[in-house]
């Protein structure tokens, strides 16, 4: 018989450091007496960290006179709820024991890795922590750690709430959580300590978080492959929101030390490409799995909160820059540019003090609360039969009725007036996200192909709608950029007569004939 494997089931959530003593406030409320520790934390692992590779975290922690070992292993993690391996007990000194580890977490490390592995970070926290009982009759450990993590001379702030699961469904963990979000700003976070001290240990710096590829499987349902589609694009906007909202890895705002901006704009671009991708990937499925109005209603406000801040970006960094080349007086030009970028900070100054009032932690913990317990199930015009039938048959045939869509708008491009190439662009952009999702169940040899054509489509619209845009956010900006604003205006409505259709019209006829994928 195979011995189950003890499971740590927690949700973790940034908290804004200054939001710590409300925090600690609202919990005494519950007339709970807590227990205050200092713990310190060593993490081993080799010097090339192959523990970490495998997503292992092994560890021996002192509370008071007290030394426990624990193994954990990567586990499922999902808008800052993880379930884990994990293996715990006491153990003498703050030394590893291999021996009193049990077969099954001693399987997870090789024995030719056994006997490399030393400290490598350390860390340092005060956790204050209650039990709570939640819905359900819930169990819950409720942990405030506040500290650091070091590595060598490096260190970096701690300030988290960890809720664990003693007892109960992990729908409590929510419910507590996305109280906490709408009161304190708390964020879902799925990066554990481990992680975090290991990149602090090799120097690394995390940065904007692209999509990762999708791995559905053929033989699933349509609702595994919703579910799994949603949960991907909220994991690509939930990386990037520290970043747009410039945070630290910890949660602590960035204070600027100059005159340059204390913004990656990639964060915002990323952020607003998950939040595509997610309205495409709702679209696709609105005949499955319906989505609650609240939760649209919430996504529709991240989104348009983003929009400002990536078309002054998209000004700034990809538009003016192939229009100075052009500009003959260097100084008028640079002058026009710092007007330029002192309102695009205010742009994004503005965004971040909207995208705080919008709640983007609770959206995101009410969206993953509902794929959690698979709420499209429970909508009043949910098709079962629907929901239940073969991904892969049904991923080919939305594919090809979005394919159809675009043959008949690149067969009526040359009569298009600018709202129907716009509606075109959008049309190719969500056939290409579409074509991203399933592209695992399409064979490799024309997904390729089909996809790059796609890419550069949109690419070519793009450009033009870039420019389009650029010439109105000029024209009705509440500033002076002088000279250099009339001139970028004209080389703007320039190239927008030039307009680039018989290169894009070329493309539609090409693309008209490409064999598809699927």
């Amino acid at each position: 018989m195979t011995r189950s494997q003890p499971l740590e089931i927690e949700l973790k959530l940034l908290l804004p450091p200054a939001q710590a003593p409300d925090f600690v406030k609202r919990m005494a409320r519950r007339r709970v007496a807590p227990v205050t520790q200092a713990l310190v934390t060593r993490y081993f692992d080799t010097p090339g960290f192959d523990l970490a590779a495998c997503g292992i975290a092994l560890r021996v922690r002192r509370a008071g006179r007290r030394w426990m070992q624990t193994l954990k292993t990567e586990g499922e993690r999902q808008g800052g709820l993880s379930t884990r391996v994990e293996h715990e007990m006491p153990v003498a000194g703050g030394a590893l024991d291999w021996a009193r580890f049990p077969p099954e977490a001693l399987a997870h490390v090789p024995g030719s890795l056994r006997g490399a592995v030393s400290p490598v970070f350390e860390t340092c926290f005060t956790r204050t922590a209650w039990q709570v009982r939640g819905r359900g009759g819930a169990q819950i450990e409720v942990a405030l750690d506040v500290g650091e993590v070091r590595a060598g001379d490096r260190c970096m702030p701690l300030c988290e709430i960890e809720l664990e699961l003693r007892q109960g469904p992990p729908d409590a963990l929510f419910a507590l959580a996305l109280d906490w979000a709408r009161t304190f700003d708390c964020l879902p976070f799925d990066v554990s300590k481990a992680e975090r001290g290991t990149r602090l240990a090799r120097g690394e710096v995390a940065g904007p978080a692209k999509g990762e590829p999708l791995v559905l499987q053929a033989q699933g349902s349509v609702e595994d492959g919703f579910s799994a589609i949603v949960q991907n694009c909220l994991a690509q906007f939930q990386a990037n929101l520290p970043g747009v909202l410039c945070l630290d890895s910890q949660g602590h705002e960035k204070a600027s030390t100059g005159p340059q901006p204390i913004y990656d704009s990639e964060y915002v671009h990323q952020a607003r490409v998950a939040l595509r991708r997610l309205r495409a990937a709702v679209r696709l499925f609105r005949r499955a799995c319906v989505v609650p109005q609240d939760l649209l209603d919430g996504l529709r406000t991240q989104v348009v909160t983003l929009g400002p801040a990536r078309d002054w970006d998209v000004l700034c960094e990809e538009t003016l820059p192939t229009i100075a080349p052009h500009a003959d007086d260097r100084a008028m030009w640079e002058s026009g540019v710092q007007v330029i970028e002192a309102y695009r900070r205010q742009v994004h100054a503005d965004m971040r003090a909207a995208l705080r009032t919008a709640c983007p932690g609770a959206w995101l913990l009410a969206m993953q609360r509902w794929l959690l317990q698979r709420g499209w199930r429970q909508a009043p015009e949910a098709q079962r039969f629907v929901q239940m039938a073969p991904l892969d048959a049904w991923a080919r045939h939305a594919l090809r009725r979005g394919h159809r869509r675009l043959v008949r708008g690149a067969r009526e491009y040359a009569g298009l007036a600018p709202a129907g190439r716009h509606a075109l662009r959008i049309a190719i952009k969500r056939q290409r996200y579409s074509a991203e999702f399933f592209q695992l169940l399409c064979a490799e040899h024309r997904h390729v192909p089909y996809l790059a054509a796609l890419r550069a489509l949109q690419n070519g619209l793009g450009w033009a709608n870039d420019a389009h845009v650029a010439a109105i956010l000029l024209r009705d900006a509440p500033f002076d950029a002088g000279p250099m604003g009339a001139f970028a205006r004209g080389w703007l409505a320039a190239m927008a007569a030039g307009g680039g259709s018989e290169t894009i019209a070329g493309q539609l006829k090409k693309f008209v004939k490409l064999r598809t994928c699927w």
